[in-house]
Parts: structure tokens; C-alpha cells; sequence
């Protein structure tokens, strides 16, 4: 299911600024958590965030020599990350030349999600990681977005896509799904992501469709056996050279005239 889109996307940087709001911390502390279990347990060298949010110091740690960059048309500059100027859907990057893609609801605000993922899929090595954070059209959380007013603001004038939904684009794409959860399960100011209820109630509600108020989805891009991973040029010298010269002796073959029937 994806919503209908506004007449103007929000930008990441006003996305950027909700994470700031005591609610949008709450989103933060288990977004963050989640990433940084996944990348904990999926060290790669190079890692690419698609649209700054503002909240990667959360789990950088989780990648202690990792290259990381973000790709944002409105990059923060003051921060120690490495960035590029560009868009989700035309990712200025190199073909097969990443090795973890995270997309931190890039697919809602953006007009073409479908090109976006295409995006990643091509920058992507292969057996490369994508992981994406979405907000979950279901739940009760964001009923709000249903109002006149709130269609104007973040986050609910995005459009929202269902996990499901998301599942089948990055299967299309041939990306085998590693994980799948929700998160997020009670998104309210007083709400402490240290606190043993919090982990509790994520626990409960993880696969639950209307419970999450967000989710988080990772996975593997797979390469069939008819693609090719290989540039021409490396493989030229793998291949045996023709015979250049003809034979000098003529071999006689003897003819029967043999009827199989």
C-alpha cells in the first residue's frame, strides 16, 4: 500500500529536524538500536546512507573501520562524515561499489520509490546489504495522518509504504530478506529506550503488523547465474587463444553409409 503523495515531498532536512522533537527521539533510540545490532553482526568496509536524519552517531559505533558516506542534497557539513551532494534516485555513486546501503525512510519522501531501490540495487556489490527503516501505515500510532491538518506535516505527508509492500519491491529486485521487524512499539516522550519495559513490549509486539509505530527491513542482493558480476576486460585473459595458424597435413575421415532405421 503506498499512500497518495502530496504535491510537494518534504525534504530531509525538515525530517532531519523532527528527529530532534521528544517524539521523534523516541523513533531515534529504536531505530538506532536495531541498526546497530545489524551492522554490528554484518561488518562490511563500505557503507552508504542515503538522506542525513541526523542520528548516526547513534550507532557508528557498531562500525569501528567502516567507510561510511551520505548521499544528501542538503548534507550537514559539521559533522565527521564523509558526504555527497545528490539525490536518492539518482545516487552519484559507482556500480558494485558499496557494501551496505541504508535507506532511513528515504522510500516515503521520495517520488519514485521504485526508482530508488533500482538505485540501490545497481550501486550494490553483490551479497551487498540493504537495510530500511519505514513507518508502519498501520498503526495506531499514525492515525493523525488521516486529519486535514496533519497531511502537512512531518511525518505524515509522506507517503507511506507497508513492509509488505516493501518486501515484494526488494524480492522483484532479487534481494533475499535476512530480517523483518518491527519497532518503535511505544512512541511517547516519557518512553526510555534503557528501560527493561521498552525492550519488553518490542519484543511483544515485534511481528505484530498494527502494534510498531516503524520498521526495519534488511536485505541481501542476490545475482543470478545469467548476470554477470564480471567486467569483459577481466576475464579476457581466462579465455583460451584461438588458433591462429591452419593445419599443414590433411586428415582423411573414411565415409560408411550407415541407416540407423
Amino acid at each position: 500500500m503506498v499512500d497518495k503523495f502530496t504535491t510537494s515531498f518534504v525534504k530531509p532536512v525538515s525530517l532531519r529536524e523532527w528527529y530532534t522533537t521528544p517524539i521523534g527521539q523516541s523513533y531515534q533510540r529504536s531505530e538506532a538500536r536495531l541498526l546497530s545490532k545489524a551492522l554490528a553482526s554484518n561488518f562490511r568496509s563500505s557503507v552508504l546512507q542515503i538522506d542525513q536524519v541526523g542520528w548516526e552517531n547513534e550507532f557508528h559505533q557498531a562500525m569501528r573501520f567502516a567507510h561510511y558516506t551520505i548521499v544528501d542534497l542538503h548534507p550537514d557539513l559539521d559533522d565527521k562524515y564523509a558526504h555527497v551532494m545528490g539525490l536518492a534516485d539518482e545516487i552519484p555513486i559507482e556500480t558494485h561499489s558499496v557494501d551496505i546501503v541504508i535507506l532511513p525512510h528515504t522510500l516515503e519522501f521520495n517520488s519514485d520509490p521504485h526508482q530508488v531501490l533500482r538505485e540501490v540495487h545497481r550501486v550494490l556489490k553483490p551479497e551487498g546489504i540493504v537495510m530500511l527503516l519505514g513507518f508502519n501505515p498501520w498503526s495506531l500510532w499514525h492515525l493523525p495522518r488521516f486529519l486535514p491538518k496533519a497531511k502537512n506535516k512531518i511525518p505524515w505527508n509522506g507517503g507511506f509504504i507497508s513492509r509488505s509492500r516493501a518486501i515484494d519491491w526488494l524480492k522483484l529486485l532479487n534481494f533475499k530478506i535476512e530480517k523483518n521487524n518491527g519497532c518503535c512499539f511505544l512512541p511517547v516522550t516519557k518512553y526510555q529506550s534503557s528501560s527493561k519495559l521498552h525492550q519488553l513490549l518490542d519484543s511483544i509486539g515485534i511481528y505484530l503488523p498494527i502494534l510498531p509505530a516503524a520498521y526495519f527491513i534488511m536485505g541481501v542482493k542476490r545475482v543470478s547465474a545469467s548476470n554477470s558480476v564480471f567486467n569483459l576486460k577481466d576475464l579476457k585473459n581466462r579465455f583460451i587463444p584461438p588458433i591462429t595458424k591452419t593445419a599443414n597435413s590433411r586428415v582423411n575421415v573414411k565415409k560408411t553409409n550407415k541407416n540407423p532405421h
